[in-house]
């Protein structure tokens, strides 16, 4: 079934995340990224950070289907970093955004979505692009992710 995606330009404030940056294949993700997310679970349940426990992921330097991913949760604030748990935060300035709501397994329709909408109202893609996963539900239909891309200013579009 298609689903509807309504994209609106907001601005994107930097949020703090705890993460753990790795260069890998996009098609990778769906497999790896628990991998990296329980790095960052460790050090919480070592007393290293305090999380929000809401998971991010942020993609950033795309070349030849790999990107560069920090696989993070929010954190409440800034920390020393333990072992491969880097303090990062969301990338901020104007961007595109669209909610998924269902299974992950449809999650690049969003992001199609966003990428149709830029470019029908010529704005130019910044480059990075962000998650936000919604806490857990056993009901796919109940998961939400905000899917957020950053845009280039106008003046330089």
């Amino acid at each position: 079934m298609a689903r509807e995606y309504t994209v609106t330009v907001q601005m994107a404030h930097p949020r703090p995340i705890a993460a753990v940056r790795v260069r890998l294949p996009i098609s990778d993700v769906p497999r790896r990224f628990a991998d990296y997310l329980n790095q960052v679970y460790a050090a919480s349940l070592a007393g290293a950070i305090e999380l929000d426990g809401q998971n991010i992921f942020v993609y950033s330097g795309d070349a030849d289907g790999e990107a560069d991913v920090e696989f993070g949760v929010g954190a409440r604030r800034a920390f020393e970093r333990p072992g491969p748990v880097l303090y990062s935060a969301t990338p901020s300035g104007t961007a595109a955004t669209t909610t998924h709501w269902g299974d992950y397994a449809g999650l690049g329709a969003a992001h199609d979505a966003v990428v149709r909408w830029s470019r029908a109202q010529g704005r130019a893609l910044a480059g990075p692009r962000w998650e936000v996963y919604g806490h857990w539900s056993d009901d796919p239909d109940k998961r939400r992710t905000d899917v957020f891309y950053l845009l280039k200013d106008d003046a330089h579009g």
